[in-house]
């Protein structure tokens, strides 16, 4: 089984909902203690998500906008 790591590409979706935040977004920061968030960096726009709540993250294939 592969771990999510830093510099990682994956989707990010809300646990118990159908509503993708992030379809493909760049690992800048995984959660090391309670109260940290994961931080994201969308791959067409750049934008920046901290995402602290609960949420489902899903390793995806490269496909361009963030560095691998």
């Amino acid at each position: 089984m592969n771990k999510i790591k830093i510099g990682d590409i994956v989707s990010v979706s809300f646990h118990n909902s159908k509503f993708t935040l992030l379809n493909y977004a760049e690992v800048l920061h995984i959660p090391t203690a309670t109260g940290d968030s994961w931080q994201f960096k969308e791959s067409t726009t750049d934008d920046i998500y901290y995402i602290s709540e609960g949420c489902t993250i899903c390793m995806q294939p490269y496909k361009g906008g963030a560095k691998k």
